[in-house]
């Protein structure tokens, strides 16, 4: 399958947080991602590709190692990769390949294992949220000030720009990047968090919105429509309000909801802006044509959606339907769309496959996708969750309670018609996907015979005994300061 004699490099890009119902090639009627769009168009897209987990440490590990939670052991409110699971990044490593990550996702590094395997790996941390604001260079801060925080994928694409830049050529590369700014609380440079919202006009300048927070408590945000506050959509934007809004203690109006995804949108929009200044500097250096490049997201994220917001808590197709592309000139089929399941642990056999490496098939669960015809690879794909909530500061334990009803730890399995999600204290649910795709409406008492037989294909599948470890792991501070600043309590 390999091009030329060299081997082909090989981009995979994470695009943290990003539900693929609100990505333009899959069908959402706003023009979120035109430069993805056109890498879909030279590649294939996977219309049911599903992650393994519901938020990033598990679901990252699952791509790493091309198996599910329960057997690579990140689960629930272990964080940290096991180091006996030999990674995608070691097997290209011992294969030839020069190794880079870089991250601005603070639970993805060398103080959590997901560096193993990497020859050079760069943690971005976040700079704006810290006195490390000031340590960045005189024009980044200065763009900041004006335009809001787009350090997060612009650090990302400057960094491998200049990586890439290096000069050793004749090695082929293999590339891993985590781009955040889709993550809450959706704050995209200016041009963008308006670009699909025209209830509210912003300061002109960050700086100006920065100082009103810190001195009068509000963002300065005029609202076109008096009957919206602008406190309660940053509230509802950010991580602390969801909290509150799945504790019950906020209750949105649909038009507020509305408002906040458009700032997603307006953040999935920056970030496709980015992407299409790396494939520009890829093509303009020659790069592109030799490179396959993987585009996915590790989750999704709840606007609303059974009383939940965020990404963590459930296993629905909200959080687990992910996005999925691959684009290698000439070798992977043009403009080629595939509607049957595929899971995110295929992408690391798919990436062996198109390289002819061999002899670690037995060391993972995925299957490998080649030759990305419209054969059947899967009859049912599954996820897994652990408890995640952690000893949350002052402000948060007295919602803590109403929190811990809904922090339930769970696996699914997920066929092209049904999904079958089992919890750890036994309770059950069953959702007719085709007739009722929001799964609302649960069938499980109806379908006994269906239950059955999904449980057993669940428990054939899956350590169907693991949901995390049995006590909390001990965490840094460092480790507790990174959760907390990505909101997770």
């Amino acid at each position: 399958m390999v091009k030329t004699q060299k081997k082909p490099n090989v981009i995979l890009m994470v695009i943290d947080t990003v539900r693929p119902d609100h990505l333009s090639c899959y069908g959402y009627p706003r023009k979120t991602s035109p430069n993805v769009d056109k890498l879909a168009k030279k590649g294939v897209l996977f219309e049911n590709a599903f992650a393994t987990a519901e938020w990033t440490p598990p679901s990252h590990a699952s791509i790493f190692t091309g198996k599910y939670p329960s057997y690579h052991k990140t689960m629930g409110r272990q964080i940290s990769l096991h180091q006996e699971n030999i990674t995608l990044a070691e097997i290209l490593n011992w294969n030839g390949y020069q190794t880079f990550g870089v991250s601005s996702n603070g639970l993805l590094d060398m103080m959590t294992g997901f560096n193993k395997g990497f020859q050079r790996y760069f943690n971005l941390e976040v700079p704006y949220r810290s006195f490390r604001f000031f340590k960045q260079s005189p024009k980044d801060v200065v763009r900041t000030l004006i335009r809001g925080p787009d350090w997060f994928s612009y650090r990302n694409i400057e960094k491998i720009k200049n990586l890439l830049n290096e000069p050793n050529k004749k090695q082929p590369f293999f590339l891993f990047t985590n781009l955040l700014s889709c993550h809450a609380p959706y704050d995209p440079p200016r041009p963008y968090k308006i670009r699909f919202c025209n209830s509210l006009h912003e300061p002109k300048l960050y700086l100006t919105e920065l100082l009103l927070t810190k001195l009068y408590g509000h963002t300065g945000e005029k609202m076109r429509n008096n009957g919206l506050d602008a406190r309660r959509l940053n509230l509802l934007a950010s991580d602390d309000g969801q909290y509150y809004f799945m504790a019950n203690e906020f209750q949105p109006s649909e038009e507020e909801w509305e408002i906040v995804k458009s700032w997603y949108d307006g953040a999935i929009s920056y970030t496709d802006y980015r992407i299409g200044e790396l494939i520009d500097f890829l093509s303009d250096n020659e790069i592109f044509e030799d490179t396959l490049l993987i585009i996915l997201s590790d989750h999704g994220e709840n606007f609303g959606e059974h009383g939940l917001a965020s990404h963590q808590f459930c296993l629905y197709d909200s959080m687990i339907h992910v996005p999925l592309i691959m684009v290698y000139p000439d070798i992977i089929p043009k403009g080629k769309r595939i509607s049957n399941l595929a899971s995110l642990i295929d992408v690391f056999p798919t990436i062996l496959g198109i390289l002819n490496i061999k002899g670690f098939r037995d060391k993972i669960q995925g299957k490998s996708l080649l030759p990305f015809k419209d054969q059947k690879v899967h009859d049912f794909v599954c996820a897994e969750c652990g408890e995640t909530l952690r000893n949350p500061p002052e402000e948060f334990k007295r919602i803590l309670p109403k929190l811990e009803q809904i922090d339930e730890a769970a696996k699914c399995i997920r066929t092209a018609s049904n999904k079958y999600i089992l919890y750890q204290d036994g309770k059950e649910e069953l959702y007719n996907i085709q007739k009722d795709p929001l799964e609302e409406v649960n069938i499980a008492r109806e379908n006994p015979g269906k239950v059955d037989h999904l449980r057993k294909l669940l428990e054939n599948t899956l350590d169907i005994s693991y949901f995390g470890p049995i006590r909390p792991p001990k965490e840094s501070e460092e480790i507790k300061i990174r959760l907390r600043a990505l909101g997770y309590i």
